[in-house]
């Protein structure tokens, strides 16, 4: 006789982009509240650009990663997804009610930089060679243009398409990373870091003390963007020691949490790319 089980996992996927911090947010929030069963689904936001494919809009029109499905249910944004895993499964403990304020606090401090962690990382690229600008181009505003020109000509996403065409056109991504002083953006950089060693200080092992929270979900994606362009340059003491503690958790591999430019499917797609300029 086989038991019903009472619990089952729910039916999780998670639409994903394998170099995003926002989806290593959200893969690690999917792994640390025990759904290891998910599905994962790559979407390509750097070279294929299929967050303007049409299936992809019509379940997330803002047309960003990271997405997930629970169940019937479709969450989109990193934070909101965060919260979402924690209101769910609140016996992982990833939000507790007592540290509630300052786990938002560090959240918070996070994606009040997220502009500069944009461009942090795309004028670092930029700065390595001619061919880095030239990809970044192609991707974040040839083929973007592209896609979305043949996307607004569908009816239903007319719209939508014509609004981002806009804001590419008004903001470029190349153009704003090139402006900023990579030493100014290393020092926006260290304002979360400084404020991870103060608080590591104390011998803790994790951001609020001796449990993993939702606060080291976000600063283990902070310390893994800032690994894959500079290395462990930026770290201090504290702020070292707790990032190899991160990365020894079993969530940190599950995630696929890309810390190296050389492990990331940007830098393959990078190295096909300079073949074709050689052709």
């Amino acid at each position: 006789m086989q038991l019903e089980n009472k619990n089952p996992s729910p039916r999780v996927t998670t639409y994903t982009a394998d170099v995003s911090i926002c989806s290593q947010i959200c893969r690690l929030a999917v792994h640390e509240h025990g759904l290891n069963n998910a599905e994962y689904v790559n979407v390509d936001i750097e070279y294929a650009m299929d967050n303007y494919e049409p299936w992809f809009v019509r379940m997330q029109p803002k047309m960003t990663v990271p997405v997930l499905k629970y169940e019937d249910e479709i969450v989109g944004d990193s934070r909101d997804i965060m919260l979402f895993l924690a209101e769910k499964h609140p016996d992982k403990v990833l939000y507790p009610t007592n540290q509630k304020s300052a786990i938002d606090s560090y959240i918070n401090d996070f994606y009040s930089k997220f502009n500069f962690i944009g461009a942090f990382t795309f004028a670092n690229l930029a700065s390595r060679s001619e061919e880095m600008r030239k990809f970044i181009a192609r991707s974040k505003r040839e083929v973007s243009l592209q896609k979305l020109k043949k996307l607004a000509q569908d009816p239903e996403f007319k719209d939508l398409a014509a609004a981002k065409i806009q804001k590419i056109q008004r903001f470029d991504l190349l153009t704003m990373a090139e402006s900023q002083d990579l030493k100014e953006l290393d020092n926006v950089m260290r304002v979360l870091l400084d404020r991870m060693e103060t608080d590591l200080s104390d011998g803790r092992p994790f951001l609020m003390g001796d449990s993993y929270t939702l606060a080291d979900v976000v600063g283990t994606a902070y310390c893994a963007r800032i690994h894959f362009i500079k290395g462990t340059e930026l770290f201090s003491t504290q702020v070292l020691q707790y990032w190899k503690r991160m990365q020894s958790r079993l969530s940190f591999i599950a995630a696929n949490v890309c810390a190296v430019w050389e492990d990331a499917l940007m830098a393959k797609q990078f190295d096909a790319f300079v073949t074709t300029l050689a052709i």
